[in-house]
């Protein structure tokens, strides 16, 4: 039955594919009254757009998210956050929450500036304006899981919906095109140019995203990320610069595997909880318990999760991120070590004895070097950490390694000794660059020795006897040893490596050797102490220089 005026006033009315936008949204056409007022309405409010026009009521833990993606800041049009990390439970409702987001963020152009309502002109420019969203995932299969929600919405046969679709009933099923294919090879959403002609495409981060380069993005969903082994590759590499010139949003969404993967570490970023949460981040957890009544059956759910392994309970229903099992240092262990009322930074101080650890890097690793206070062998602290990433030279690194020695020798009655991993770096290299007297400690010619060494670590942490600040610098160390595994390949582990040739020398040089000098090679690969008084001149490539000069005159001479 065609709608007559009184009805189009109240509901909207049918639109054509040859209605244009100026003519739609004049006071005598179809989309004005109250049906306009809830287009309005819905801009800034989800929870009622998908109600309203959608025909869904979306769960606790959806509108969180939901809540989290329509936040602006002060331009009242970009948003809030650039990075939104979602780490969700098994059938907790996330693949409907992506949909009804990217399709209303596609619906309203979010994060382009609105048009005037009252300029035609406005309009026109506003519904020119190109708008795309990508919905990414590992294959095309699971990206085609997101594709087939918006097609089964439209056509009102949803599990979730309790009234078909009132956007399709009311304006017709050409509002949205979903039967088309983007160049007649991938899946696209397009909604109609009445409502701005913005687009969602689908599909694949195979062969680590490179097809996607070049490309301007006005959104991006990235599902099922964490078991992406390129995800760190396809995020920064690929992703994170194709909405520079969009400022738009980037949504990580999955469900957490065991361990720390590169999938935690992002979410970690962006956790409200966390001390050095970046500000353009936010991470959620949406929990399989808040689907329950929305599409998950009480009683299913609990016939499941009692066949569930407890342990497992946390990671695969709330969207906790688990110990793994490969996990080298125990995760309750090393978050006890990290305490809020330490100091990022402690001075020397008089009568205290200092222990300095160093993992250097000339290429693309990072050298780490950490200083800890091990006055008490029992209660070791850190206090000062310093690093350097990416390619560098040797007299940077002799610069900061000796900078950070003798910021904590330089004191009357306070002594600081200094180990470095010599294993790939070169022993030679810091023995001709570095005017203080060093200990070689190698990690590498036998997988014993660094176990050892690691062990020793590891227990250190679990009796109590390190602690460390809680930001800064040291929260990297903190996810470094949550992360470590002892096969360590492909990770980041400079820092985790210098802390354990520091804890190697508070072992080495017990209380009451801190004066102790110490030689660069000896019987064991890890040096030994020195008997013979230290001389009071340094040789630097074959020249006798003062040990008092400074470390630029150090390297100036050596040149």
């Amino acid at each position: 039955m065609t709608p007559t005026r009184s009805q189009e006033s109240k509901h909207g009315a049918r639109i054509t594919t040859a209605a244009s936008v100026e003519a739609a949204w004049t006071p005598s056409g179809p989309l004005t009254g109250r049906f306009a007022q809830d287009i309005a309405r819905g801009r800034w409010d989800i929870e009622f757009f998908a109600l309203r026009f959608l025909g869904i009521r979306l769960h606790p833990g959806q509108l969180d998210f939901a809540h989290a993606v329509l936040m602006r800041d002060m331009t009242g049009w970009r948003p809030r956050y650039l990075d939104i990390a979602l780490s969700a439970g098994n059938r907790a409702g996330k693949t409907l929450i992506e949909t009804i987001c990217h399709f209303h963020s596609a619906f309203y152009k979010m994060g382009k500036p609105p048009p005037k309502m009252s300029s035609a002109t406005s309009i026109s420019k506003w519904n020119a304006a190109p708008y795309e969203w990508y919905h990414l995932a590992i294959a095309p299969e699971t990206a085609e899981l997101a594709y087939a929600e918006p097609v089964r919405i439209l056509s009102g046969n949803h599990e979730a919906q309790y009234k078909g679709c009132p956007l399709v009933d009311e304006l017709g099923s050409q509002v949205v095109d979903t039967a088309k294919k983007y160049r007649g090879e991938y899946p696209w959403t397009q909604i109609h140019p009445v409502f701005g002609g913005g687009t969602i495409h689908y599909r694949t981060t195979g062969e680590k995203a490179i097809g996607s380069l070049g490309k301007d993005m006005d959104g991006i969903s990235y599902d099922e990320c964490p078991f992406d082994p390129n995800f760190e590759f396809v995020v920064h590499e690929v992703l994170h610069m194709r909405r520079l010139s969009t400022g738009g949003q980037l949504w990580l969404v999955g469900t957490a595997t065991e361990g720390l993967t590169a999938f935690a570490d992002a979410w970690y970023e962006g956790d409200p909880d966390s001390p050095d949460r970046k500000p353009n981040k936010v991470s959620l957890r949406m929990s399989t318990r808040a689907n329950i009544g929305y599409g998950v059956d009480q009683q299913m759910f609990e016939r499941l999760v009692h066949d569930m392994p407890p342990e497992l309970v946390p990671q695969n229903i709330d969207g906790l991120f688990l110990e793994g099992r490969s996990s080298f240092f125990a995760q309750s262990a090393v978050d006890a070590s990290f305490v809020d009322e330490m100091p990022e930074m402690d001075v020397a101080r008089s009568g205290h004895r200092y222990v300095q650890g160093v993992d250097p890097a000339l290429t693309y690793d990072s050298t780490w070097s950490i200083v800890l206070d091990a006055t008490d062998p029992d209660r070791v602290t850190g206090v000062s950490t310093r690093h350097q990433t990416g390619r560098t030279t040797g007299p940077v690194i002799a610069a900061l390694v000796t900078a950070q020695h003798m910021a904590y020798s330089g004191v009357k009655g306070v002594s600081c000794q200094t180990g470095v991993d010599t294993t790939g770096f070169g022993g030679a290299l810091f023995r001709d660059s570095l005017p203080i007297t060093i200990r070689s400690v190698e990690f590498g010619g036998s997988r014993g020795r660094k176990l050892k060494l690691l062990i020793n670590l590891k227990r250190a942490l679990e009796t109590s006897r390190l602690r460390f600040p809680r930001s800064g610098p040291w929260l990297t160390l903190r996810r470094q040893l949550l992360g470590y595994r002892l096969d360590d390949k492909k990770l980041q582990t400079d820092a985790v490596m210098a802390l354990a040739v520091a804890w190697d020398m508070v072992r080495f040089a017990p209380d009451g050797a801190a004066n102790q000098p110490f030689d660069y090679f000896g019987a064991t690969a890890g040096g030994v102490q020195s008997s013979r008084t230290p001389p009071p001149l340094t040789h630097v490539s074959g020249r006798r220089v003062a040990a008092s000069t400074s470390v630029s005159e150090m390297l100036r001479n050596r040149g």
